[in-house]
């Protein structure tokens, strides 16, 4: 490319280069190149207009046509914008070389879309919300599975990008899904515990939600919350119930085929799932099993072994959070999402939920649930509800609908965190991708910037130095609790 084009520092700006590409080539291979009204090069004849196809003569020849124009398409620039530190290289998601043709014909849809997505890649670091206060602010940590190297590492990254106290003062949101796969679920459940121990001491907010795989576990152990008044169920009733639905054969891949019935009748469906052996790619249990030094399916040894304060931890961690924020209006947080049960404002659900009652269902649709919570229910949507989980292994962020989960308790993946009502994604190796938030939240009004992910604001400044040697801005700095037994101490 030549030297006119060093300074394009727009990633999204291929559309602007093309003309000038096209006049530093001159005129390409034969036929003379002139812009188009939308900025791109069209091939034309010897005078200027446009080459006419002469229809087939008696011969039956066709007549010769004006040879198809080759645009050399430069490199796409350094991805450096949409950064909310400078020092600090946002990941932004590149437009496909399919989007835009590599030809001088290109068509308007894919035009008109190109366009669009450049104006909404350029309002996603510098349009804000409302101006935000710390304690408005919500941090959003996706699934954990056991990983509490990662999960440290992410809270450090939040703390040396936010600043402590910013971090201190928001609501943190865990989105559950604390055991299974990863190596480390004991030390991982003491660092929650610590944590959440540390915060309310300082009267900050911490949620811990309770997930598909603390339900399994739960359920296996025989402390799964009974309904109320219903203390006398017994958990056999949702294997071995005259209504229950399995598939053929399904009895004989659970955990306990041996075992007495006094055992099972205390052992949910899910938890003779979880400890069996074909559902282990799925759950990943004996990695759990192995933190507390038991082999798989040994129900007793994993009684014993777990602290009581564990036990109790998972016990109480609420299934459902409601939030009624000032800036980004109602969130509920669920582990999986809610179900279109199609009442007004699915009450009931999620009064269900925070009854945590179990009842003698097979799994929560809410906790278990794949493609029937994978959307907000509409009802929700309209009154300016936003839903947001974990679980589904992805990350999506969508008009009222909010998917953390970009590790799903893979050591390859990074884990990340979602800041409020900035939409700003903080992963734990210090990459910062900033989303637009107008995007989810589509009835707020944007405002100029000033907000905490602005590179320009002062606090933005203050937590770009907390670390740097030399520096004057004070930032309180707070020593966070680490686990016992930690691999990280």
């Amino acid at each position: 490319m030549g030297a006119q084009h060093a300074s394009v520092t727009d990633a999204y700006g291929l559309a602007k280069c093309l003309p000038d590409v096209a006049a530093e080539k001159g005129v390409i291979e034969s036929g003379k190149v002139t812009p188009r009204s939308d900025g791109f090069a069209s091939p034309r004849g010897r005078s200027g207009t446009p080459s006419p196809r002469s229809p087939r003569g008696r011969s039956g020849t066709p007549s010769p046509r004006s040879p198809r124009v080759k645009a050399r398409i430069p490199k796409r620039p350094s991805e450096e914008v949409l950064s909310p530190v400078p020092s600090e290289r946002a990941k932004v998601q590149p437009l496909s070389r399919r989007t835009v043709q590599r030809s001088s014909r290109v068509s308007n849809t894919a035009l008109s879309d190109f366009r669009r997505r450049r104006r909404g890649a350029d309002c996603g670091a510098r349009c804000y919300l409302e101006p935000v206060t710390d304690t408005d602010r919500i941090i959003v940590i996706g699934d954990l599975h056991g990983m509490v190297h990662k999960a440290k590492a992410l809270w450090q990254t939040l703390e040396d990008r936010l600043g402590c106290q910013q971090v201190m003062q928001a609501l943190v949101v865990f989105l559950g899904d604390y055991c299974d796969r990863g190596l480390y679920t004991k030390e991982l459940l003491q660092w929650l515990l610590s944590l959440k121990r540390y915060r309310d001491r300082r009267g900050a907010r911490t949620v811990c939600l309770l997930g598909n795989h603390e339900f399994c576990l739960l359920g296996f152990l025989g402390w799964l919350p009974k309904p109320v008044g219903c203390e006398h169920i017994c958990w056999r009733q949702t294997w071995d119930g005259d209504d229950v639905n399995l598939a053929r054969g399904e009895r004989g891949r659970w955990w306990g085929l041996d075992e007495e019935d006094s055992v099972l009748d205390e052992v949910h469906l899910q938890g003779r799932r979880w400890a069996g052996a074909v559902y282990e790619r799925s759950y990943g249990s004996t990695a759990t099993f192995a933190s507390y030094g038991t082999s798989r399916g040994d129900r007793y040894g994993l009684f014993q072994s777990m602290p009581e304060e564990h036990l109790q931890f998972l016990h109480d961690c609420p299934w459902v959070h409601v939030e009624d924020n000032p800036l980004v209006g109602r969130c509920v947080f669920v582990h999986a999402g809610l179900d279109s049960d199609g009442t007004e404002d699915c009450c009931e659900q999620i009064e269900r939920l925070r009854s945590r009652e179990a009842g003698l269902e097979p799994q929560p649709e809410q906790l278990f649930g794949r493609d029937r919570v994978l959307h907000t229910p509409p009802q929700l949507a309209r009154k300016g509800v936003t839903v947001i989980s974990g679980h589904h292994g992805r990350v999506m962020l969508r008009h009222h609908r909010i998917i953390l989960d970009s590790c799903a308790g893979d050591e390859r993946n990074l884990l990340s965190a979602l800041v409020l009502p900035e939409a700003l994604i903080v992963q734990q190796d210090g990459t910062l991708d900033p989303r637009d938030p107008c995007a989810i939240f589509p009835g707020r009004v944007r405002l100029t910037a000033g907000s905490l992910a602005d590179p320009s604001s002062p606090r933005a400044r203050a937590a770009r130095n907390v670390a740097s040697p030399g520096s004057t801005i004070k930032t309180e700095v707070h020593t966070m609790p680490r686990g016992d037994s930690s691999p990280l101490d």
